[in-house]
């Protein structure tokens, strides 16, 4: 048949048959390519919404109207997991006898006040009587024992002198009641230098007596005293103590918020 001597409907007809035959092969390929894709292509992100309220105030009326407006932020699980090590980074600290640089156990600073935690039985079992606090940037401090506090407790509540220094940022602590099984979680450990892994919310323990959880079990384990696990949003969840270990490596004692300090009565750590 000579293309020439289509009618026009035939011609419509030929252009339809066509189209639909290149958009099943563009899917074919598509599909095809999509399989061989490396995983890192067609991972699932997070979508967080944002506000942004803006203030429109017309010329005639003397109120002021608000619009709220909608706007949807795609955030890559890799990237939301590297701003939370940096941002919880800065409130870590390593913890050393006064002049020395072995590590004695991590710990962490929650209030703008250089008030943090740590494991209560390292601090003992080093022997030591004077620490040091040093911070991500390499600045060191001087770290005591504020006198008044429970000391059955596994965690050790510690006042760090940072003074007016910029180079630490407090933590935030996460709410246990709000952390569920098969949560994303984030260790933060390491002898010197940091060392990170992850690993998701294995077990929450049920509280005695109606009391609230005591510890928490990852699927991401740690034997460095101190070393946290955190939520992908920067909070704590658990820290490794000598009471989490006796359980597992895997286990992480629960933290709570560290009162804070009493500028009258200090001690150093108790020594063992």
């Amino acid at each position: 048949m000579d293309i020439e001597q289509l009618t026009k409907h035939q011609i419509i007809l030929l252009t339809l048959l066509v189209s639909f035959v290149t958009s099943i092969a563009t899917g074919i390929v598509t599909v095809s390519l999509m399989d061989q894709a490396p995983a890192g292509v067609t991972k699932v992100v997070n979508q967080i919404v944002e506000k942004t309220i803006e203030k429109v105030v017309p010329q005639n009326l003397g109120a002021a109207t608000v619009t709220v407006t909608e706007k949807t932020v795609v955030v890559k699980d890799d990237d939301l997991i590297a701003q939370s090590i940096a941002s919880v980074q800065k409130g870590i600290v390593r913890i050393v006898a006064k002049g020395g640089n072995l590590l004695v156990a991590r710990g962490i600073i929650t209030s703008q006040e250089g008030t943090g935690l740590t494991d209560r039985a390292a601090l003992a079992a080093s022997g030591a009587t004077d620490f040091e606090a040093i911070l991500a940037n390499g600045e060191r401090f001087s770290l005591t024992l504020p006198s008044m506090q429970a000391t059955s407790t596994p965690l050790a509540t510690i006042a760090v002198a940072v003074g007016t220094s910029t180079g630490f940022a407090p933590v935030k602590i996460a709410d246990i009641n709000k952390v569920v099984l098969g949560q994303t979680v984030i260790r933060i450990g390491g002898i010197s230098a940091d060392t990170v892994g992850s690993g998701v919310v294995a077990m929450i323990p049920a509280g005695t007596a109606g009391a609230a959880p005591s510890m928490v079990e990852a699927s991401v384990s740690s034997a460095t005293p101190g070393s946290i696990i955190i939520t992908l949003f920067g909070e704590v969840v658990g820290m490794i103590t000598a009471d989490s270990t006796a359980q597992g490596s895997d286990f992480y004692s629960i933290p709570q918020t560290a009162p804070p300090p009493s500028s009258a009565e200090t001690k150093p750590a108790p020594s063992s």
